[in-house]
């Protein structure tokens, strides 16, 4: 946004974790209109239907832990469980100032349990960081990459829902160089793109012919909780401004 208030137009394409953005953006007339071949099955969630982004790559928001430091008996089965007083001081969040997965995260929460839910679990002295990838904050855009590394990290799909990240792709409007921009976003929605996501960076994807590892659980069996791009974006200060209030940070 500031270099195109500075007239400047070096980038040709746009990526984030908060789909937000794209509503913004779009909003703004500051992104192009191009439907790459691969998206046709995707999954409403995962497109914008107008056709100016579309999701890369998705994440699950999830409980991650320590199993040397807790038992699976005793680890949190639930994101009510985390607001139990004996977990004070020991957990670690990242901020929706930040990081659009933690946007999200906040949002999705929000929608099913309220302000209040996040009030009570700032009472247990969060350690906030900025980014979902940051390793020491142990989340869920980065554990299937972590696990593969050997960490000692266990996850929890929380049954009463886990929100579901997805990261959209859009071509600036601008774009100094619009066919190679084009042609890329081709390249990256295609089967193999996505399939690359899926094997190496443990993500999901909208592409109904990718394949997951046996041990990892499909987006059908889970119950999922979403958050619109357009409430991201219409929402996204009250969010801020809100968590920063609870955990003074």
């Amino acid at each position: 946004m500031q270099e195109a208030a500075a007239g400047i137009k070096n980038g040709d394409i746009v990526h984030t974790s908060d789909a937000g953005n794209f509503e913004l953006l779009k909003d703004k007339g500051m992104l192009l209109k191009f439907t790459p071949q691969g998206v046709a099955a995707f999954p409403d969630g995962f497109k914008d239907k107008a056709g100016f982004y579309y999701g890369m790559r998705a994440t699950l928001s999830v409980i991650a832990y320590n199993p040397k430091v807790i038992s699976e008996k005793d680890a949190p089965k639930t994101w009510k469980d985390l607001l139990n007083p004996r977990w004070s001081g020991k957990m670690v969040t990242a901020h929706p100032g930040y990081s659009g997965i933690i946007m999200t995260h906040v949002l999705a929460l929000v929608n099913a349990y309220g302000w209040d839910y996040f009030r009570d679990l700032a009472k247990n002295k969060l350690h906030i960081v900025q980014s979902a990838n940051d390793p020491a904050g142990v989340v869920a855009s980065g554990y299937y990459k972590t696990l593969k590394q050997g960490n000692p990290i266990k996850i929890v799909y929380p049954k009463e829902g886990i929100p579901l990240v997805v990261s959209p792709v859009a071509i600036a409007k601008d774009a100094p160089h619009p066919n190679a921009a084009k042609l890329f976003t081709e390249f990256i929605f295609s089967k193999e793109s996505q399939q690359l996501l899926a094997d190496k960076e443990g993500l999901y994807t909208g592409h109904p012919e990718v394949t997951y590892p046996a041990d990892k659980p499909k987006l059908k069996e889970l119950k999922l909780l979403t958050a619109d791009a357009d409430e991201l974006e219409k929402r996204n200060a009250e969010i801020k401004k809100r968590f920063t209030e609870l955990f003074g940070a």
